[in-house]
C-alpha cells in the first residue's frame, strides 16, 4: 500500500501553491464570518459562508491526502451541519466554540506550510477539539452504532496483527482492507492510526529534532526580512507540534506564549524590532534551558531506532508565490484589448514599409491616426489592468473583531465593532498597509479611548462603548473614518506627558493648542501609556500609522471630542498604486520636470501688478481673488533660471491635501502619459520628487512630488 503522508512536491509546486492561496482566502473568510456571528447570532448565513470554506478545505485537503487535515475539516464541516439544521442553537458559547475552529484551521495550515506540504499530525488540542465536538453534537444512535463497529474493526485487527505476526500482518490482506477503511471512514480508525503514524509519545521524544526550527528562529531575529513573520510563525508552530507529540507541556506553554506575544506586537510597517528581537532572543534562551533538561530525560529512554521506526525526512522550506483571483469576465476584456494591441502592431509594419518604400502619401495622417487608437489601447489595457487587481477592503477589516474582543475582555471593557463599506475595492498591493493602520488605530481606541465599564457607568455613559469603521471612495480617493465614543484626548494630559518624556518645555506645552497635543500624539516614539501592556506603552504605533500613510500619498486628521469620543480621518489617493499617469513637462531653467496632472488646478501666465509680498512668508501670486504662496522651482532646485520676473515666467497652481501653492517654471511643453520608475533612495522625509520617468530614448526626467513640495514650503523659517 502507498503511504498516505504526501509531500507537495509530488503534485508539484505550483499546484500547491494554487492550494495554500485558496487555502488562505477560505481562512480569511471563516475568520471573517466568524467574527460576524459574535455581533449578531442570528445571521445563519453566516453559518452557511463559513461551512461552505470549511467544505472547500476539506476537499482541497483530501486532493493533496492530507489525511489529519481532511478529518479535522470533516468533523468540523459536521458540527457546523447540525448548526445550520438548528439543530444546535447558536449562543455565545457557540460562536466562541466556531472562533476556536477558526484558529486551530489557521495553526493547521501555518504548520502544513512550514513542512512543506508534508501532512500534519493534529496536538492535543486539536484532538481535544475534535472531542468536544462530538461531545457537542451529542450521543445518537448512528454514532452508538459506529462506535460499536469501531471497537470490533479495531479488535478484528489487533487480534490478526497477534495472530499472524507483524510482519505477515503488514503484507496480509487484513492490513490492505484496514487501509481502506482509514482512507474512505477515518473515524473509525483513528486514534489507532495516529498512534502508528506518530509511533507514541516515547518516538517523539527519542527522535525529536528541532535544529532547524531553531536555528530558522536565531536566523531570523538576527537577520529579519519582509517574509521574517510567515517564518517565523510557522517555526514556532513546528515547535509547538514536535513537543506536544513529545508531551513536554512547559516547552509548548512557553512558545505559545511567544508566538502569542509575537501576533500581538509584530506588524508589517515595523517588522521585528529591537524591542521584540530582544523579547525573542530572551523567551529562545528559556526554551534552550528547558530543552537541555528534556534531552536528558530523553537519553534514558530507549531510541526510536531500536524500535525500528523511522523520522521523517526534513524537506527545505520554499518561498511561496503570490496569486489574485481574477474574474473570468476581467479576463475577457484583457485578452480583448491584447488583441487589438496586436492589430495596431500590423498597422504599424504597414506605415514603416510605406516609409522605406519612399511611399510618403497620406503618411502623417495615417501615422497620428494609428498613434491615437494606440495611445487609447493603452489606457484601456491599463484600466483592465488595474480592474484585475482590485479586492475588497473588507479582507483588511478581518482581523478586527478579534482584536477588539481580546482588548475588552483583557480590560474590563464592553466594546462593539461596526463597519461599513467593506465592499468598497482597491488595489490588492494596498490591503497589507491598510490592514496595518487600522490595526494601530482600532487597537488605540480600543485601550485608550474606550472606558472601562464602570467608568462609563459612573460618567453617565452606556456600559458599552463604540467603535465605528466607516469606508468609501470616489473617483479619486480612498476614505477612512475610525470614531470612537470613548473618553477622547485629554489636551492637558498631553502636555504634561510631553514635558515629562522630553517632546518639550513646560512653556512650550503650556501654550500647546488642542491640535498642537493631537499632532503631537503622530510623533515617533509618543505615547500616553503609563506602563508596558500587551496592546500599547512601547510608544510605536501612530507614528508609524502617519508614516505609512503619508506613504501612500494620503493624509491624516484627528477631531477630538473631550469626554465624547474621537474621530480619525484618513484620506488615500486611488492613483497611489497607479504607476502610468497624465502629466504636464515642465522647463525649469535647462532641465526637464514632470508634475501629474491630477495636482495642478490651473497654469496662467500673471500680470505685473498680480505679484505681491506677504509679512513672514514671501511672494504670493494673486489668482481670482485669492493669494497663492509661491515657490520658485529654479530656487529649490538652485538652477538658473530662464526669466527672472514672474510675469515672465509661467504660474501652475499646484494642489495637494486641500493646500495650494504657485510653483514658478519657465516653460509647459505639454501634456504627456509619465511612466514612473522608483527612486533608489527611499526616505520617510518629505522630499520634493516622487519618482523618474523615461523621456525619450535618451534623457530621463525628475517627477515632482507636489506634497512634498508643499510641506518644505510650511517647513521653511517665517
Amino acid at each position: 500500500m502507498a503511504d498516505n503522508k504526501s509531500s507537495a512536491s509530488e503534485s508539484g509546486n505550483e499546484l500547491f501553491d494554487g492550494f495554500l492561496e485558496e487555502c488562505d482566502e477560505m481562512l480569511g473568510l471563516i475568520e471573517t464570518e466568524s467574527a460576524g456571528l459574535e455581533f449578531n447570532h442570528g445571521e445563519l448565513s453566516r453559518i452557511d459562508s463559513i461551512f461552505r470554506g470549511v467544505h472547500t478545505l476539506k476537499g482541497n485537503s483530501s486532493f493533496f491526502n492530507f489525511e489529519n487535515v481532511k478529518t479535522f475539516c470533516h468533523t468540523l464541516e459536521n458540527f457546523l451541519d447540525l448548526v445550520r439544521e438548528k439543530k444546535i442553537e447558536v449562543d455565545n458559547d457557540i460562536v466562541k466554540f466556531i472562533l476556536e475552529g477558526s484558529d486551530h484551521l489557521k495553526s493547521i495550515f501555518n504548520r502544513l506550510q512550514a513542512a512543506n506540504g508534508i501532512d500534519v499530525v493534529l496536538n492535543d488540542e486539536e484532538n481535544g477539539y475534535l472531542d468536544r465536538i462530538n461531545k457537542l453534537a451529542g450521543p445518537t444512535s448512528e454514532e452508538e452504532k459506529r462506535e460499536a463497529l469501531r471497537k470490533e474493526l479495531l479488535g478484528y485487527f489487533d487480534k490478526t496483527r497477534e495472530l499472524e505476526g507483524e510482519e505477515a500482518y503488514e503484507s496480509s490482506p487484513v492490513k490492505e482492507v484496514y487501509e481502506l477503511i482509514y482512507k474512505y471512514a477515518p473515524a473509525l480508525v483513528e486514534n489507532k492510526r495516529k498512534q502508528e503514524i506518530t509511533g507514541g509519545s516515547k518516538w517523539m521524544r527519542g527522535d525529536l529534532d528541532v535544529t532547524r526550527e531553531y536555528l530558522s528562529l536565531k536566523s531570523i531575529v538576527e537577520n529579519p526580512d519582509k517574509d521574517s513573520a510567515s517564518q517565523f510563525l510557522g517555526a514556532v508552530d513546528s515547535l509547538i507540534q514536535k513537543h506536544t507529540g513529545a508531551g513536554d507541556a512547559d516547552i509548548v506553554g512557553e512558545l505559545t506564549t511567544l508566538k502569542d506575544d509575537f501576533e500581538m506586537f509584530y506588524q508589517d510597517e515595523i517588522g521585528i524590532d529591537e524591542m521584540l528581537a530582544e523579547s525573542i532572543s530572551a523567551a529562545l534562551a528559556i526554551y534552550a534551558e528547558k530543552l537541555k533538561e528534556v534531552t536528558e530525560e530523553i537519553k534514558k529512554e530507549p531510541s526510536a531506532g531500536e524500535r525500528g521506526v523511522s523520522a521523517p525526512e526534513e524537506t527545505g522550506e520554499r518561498r511561496r508565490a503570490n496569486y489574485v483571483r481574477v474574474e473570468e469576465s476581467l479576463l475577457d476584456v484583457f485578452i480583448d484589448n491584447v488583441g487589438e494591441l496586436i492589430t495596431l502592431n500590423e498597422l504599424f509594419d504597414y506605415l514603416q514599409k510605406k516609409v522605406e518604400n519612399n511611399d510618403l502619401k497620406g503618411l502623417a495622417v495615417n501615422f497620428r491616426h494609428t498613434n491615437q487608437s494606440f495611445r487609447e489601447l493603452s489606457q484601456q489595457l491599463q484600466k483592465s489592468l488595474y480592474e484585475i487587481r482590485k479586492a475588497p477592503v473588507e479582507r483588511a477589516l478581518a482581523k478586527l473583531p478579534r482584536l477588539v474582543r481580546n482588548i475588552a475582555r483583557a480590560s474590563n471593557k464592553n466594546i462593539k465593532l461596526t463597519s461599513e463599506g467593506g465592499g468598497t475595492e482597491v488595489d490588492k498591493s494596498m490591503l497589507d498597509k491598510i490592514e496595518s493602520f487600522l490595526v494601530h488605530l482600532v487597537r488605540n481606541s480600543a485601550d485608550h479611548g474606550i472606558e472601562t465599564v464602570e467608568e462609563r457607568v459612573a460618567g453617565g455613559k452606556k456600559p458599552e462603548g463604540e467603535i465605528r469603521i466607516s469606508v468609501h471612495s470616489d473617483k479619486l480617493s480612498l476614505f477612512f473614518e475610525v470614531a470612537d465614543n470613548g473618553r477622547g484626548v485629554d489636551v492637558e494630559s498631553v502636555r504634561k506627558v510631553a514635558v515629562r518624556r522630553g517632546f518639550a518645555s513646560e512653556e512650550a506645552a503650556s501654550k500647546f493648542s488642542e491640535r498642537d497635543a493631537l499632532d503631537l500624539l503622530l510623533r515617533p516614539g509618543f505615547s500616553t501609556a503609563d506602563e508596558i501592556t500587551e496592546t500599547s506603552g512601547r510608544g510605536v504605533g501612530m507614528d508609524v500609522l502617519a508614516a505609512s500613510v503619508h506613504e501612500m500619498g494620503g493624509f491624516i486628521k484627528l477631531t477630538n471630542f473631550p469626554g465624547e469620543g474621537l474621530k480619525i480621518n484618513i484620506s488615500i489617493p486611488l492613483a497611489y498604486t497607479t504607476r502610468v499617469k497624465l502629466g504636464l513637462t515642465l522647463v525649469v531653467g535647462s532641465g526637464i520636470f514632470l508634475i501629474p496632472a491630477e495636482n495642478v488646478r490651473e497654469s496662467f501666465k500673471a500680470g505685473e501688478n498680480d505679484v505681491t509680498l506677504v509679512e513672514g512668508r514671501g511672494e504670493a501670486v494673486k489668482r481670482w481673488e485669492r493669494i497663492y504662496p509661491v515657490v520658485r522651482l529654479h530656487n529649490l532646485f538652485g538652477v538658473k533660471p530662464i526669466y527672472e520676473n514672474i510675469w515672465d515666467s509661467i504660474c501652475v497652481l499646484a494642489e495637494s491635501r486641500g493646500q495650494t501653492v504657485c510653483l514658478i517654471v519657465d516653460k509647459i511643453l505639454g501634456q504627456r502619459q509619465i511612466v514612473y520608475k522608483q527612486l533608489t533612495v527611499q526616505t520617510r522625509e518629505p522630499t520634493v520628487f516622487d519618482g523618474v520617468s523615461i523621456l525619450d530614448e535618451s534623457r530621463m526626467a525628475l517627477i515632482l512630488s507636489v506634497d512634498g513640495i508643499v510641506k518644505q514650503y510650511h517647513g521653511k523659517p517665517a
